[in-house]
């Protein structure tokens, strides 16, 4: 069997050692002179100073390379060998996405019951041509798809069914192979023509990633943010009202995969809700990731102090534009960053871009995301907390690879204590 490697290697032989991957990246932006000596590390397969343990594997750096070389795949190489030598530090298993108790499980475990039925009529397997797969992170925040604006669409998927984009950022590729060929089995079971997605790490796993894995998704996958955008623009979604202030964008790191264009869809959409959008000091390509990256290096391992500091980083950049709103378009970043607001209570609060376009269609919108902050930071404070400083390691458990016929969405992992 070949070597697992990422879908886009590192181009080597293109690669000039000019260090500026590395002295631009919005994360670390080192000296140039240690840039330069820490792309050679990397490319030798020797320790680094910095990237290793710093590295958010955000993708800014493909972006930032002037010959194309995606050094960001170099680094994701390094973190596979890595974890076939050593594992990940055993505080990095809350965060892993097929435990039974997970940080996304613990709060679906303590969703309301009209939520949960949500998620069990997400369930269906029965087949359908068109579907709105909800990836992990709309699963833990499934109230965002009461908006008319949604109405008509089918949603299938469960925790189970994710795309595996924290296991390929984090270079695990086996796990994201495993992935691949269960996401396989279970888009042939539905027999699905059509795939929308609002979450842009599912974009890009499914049409860049898992295909290079050996798959074959014999469906079309459609982003729908920029549907919505249209649907706006065209008269088809009327708006009840106009909103008004401001609002500052925080980035996925997959809409820089996605390209320019795509980032400028969530711009225009606020705009014609009424909102003038206030770029903070680093957004689009040198963007920061909301936080949870901040735990992706494999000597982090997910360390409470990494992803705290990149979440308040990210939040306080954010608050240094003045804007009435901090705007999402991927729920995960909708999670880490009001779970941050309970640290860091400033600046505007957070919506999603659904909400706000929700409350302009003229729908009156909960916006419950006060106890699901909470119950984020409990669940992480109670089940890794206590492992945060053990230098015990582990290696991610099997993915069962069982018939989709038979798998069944998750009803949320039992609090076994720790």
């Amino acid at each position: 069997m070949e070597p697992l490697q990422p879908a886009r290697p590192f181009v080597e032989e293109a690669c000039t050692r000019c260090g500026l991957c590395l002295s631009e990246c919005p994360v670390m932006g080192l000296p140039p002179e240690t840039a330069r000596d820490e792309i050679e590390r990397l490319i030798a397969g020797q320790p680094t100073r910095h990237v290793l343990r710093e590295c958010t594997s955000c993708f800014a750096c493909d972006h930032l390379c002037p010959a194309g070389c995606n050094p960001a795949e170099l680094v994701l190489q390094r973190w596979h060998e890595q974890y076939e030598r050593e594992g990940l530090p055993l505080r990095a298993r809350y965060f892993t996405p097929h435990e039974a108790l997970n940080f996304r499980s613990y709060v679906v475990e303590r969703m309301p019951a009209d939520e949960r039925e949500l998620l069990r009529r997400w369930s269906d397997l029965s087949p359908t041509d068109e579907i709105l797969y909800p990836g992990c992170n709309l699963i833990t925040a499934p109230f965002l798809t009461r908006t008319r604006a949604l109405e008509g669409l089918e949603i299938r998927g469960t925790l189970d069914h994710c795309c595996g984009e924290t296991y390929y950022r984090m270079g695990l590729f086996d796990e994201v192979r495993k992935v691949a060929r269960r996401l396989e089995r279970y888009f042939k079971t539905l027999r699905v023509k059509r795939v929308n997605l609002l979450c842009t790490a599912g974009c890009n796993m499914l049409t860049n990633v898992l295909p290079s894995f050996g798959v074959d998704f014999d469906f079309e996958v459609r982003p729908y943010l920029p549907v919505l955008l249209r649907r706006l623009e065209s008269g088809e979604l009327k708006l009840a009202r106009r909103l008004e202030g401001t609002a500052t964008i925080q980035e996925s790191c997959y809409g820089r995969q996605l390209g320019n264009e795509y980032m400028d869809v969530p711009r225009r959409i606020l705009e014609r809700l009424g909102l003038r959008v206030v770029e903070q000091g680093l957004c689009r390509d040198r963007a920061l990731c909301c936080g949870i990256a901040g735990g992706f290096a494999h000597d982090s391992g997910y360390h409470l102090l990494d992803v705290t500091r990149a979440t308040l980083r990210s939040l306080l950049g954010a608050r240094a534009t003045g804007a009435d709103y901090t705007v999402t378009y991927c729920a995960g970043c909708l999670q880490m960053l009001s779970a941050g607001r309970l640290l860091l209570p400033l600046g505007g609060p957070v919506y999603h871009i659904l909400e706000l376009l929700s409350k302009a269609l003229g729908e009156e919108t909960p916006h419950p995301m006060g106890w699901r902050a909470r119950a984020f930071l409990t669940g992480t404070l109670r089940h890794q907390g206590p492992l945060t400083f053990s230098r015990r390691r582990y290696r991610v458990p099997e993915i069962p690879e069982v018939p989709a016929s038979q798998e069944t969405a998750p009803s949320g992992g039992k609090d076994p204590g720790t």
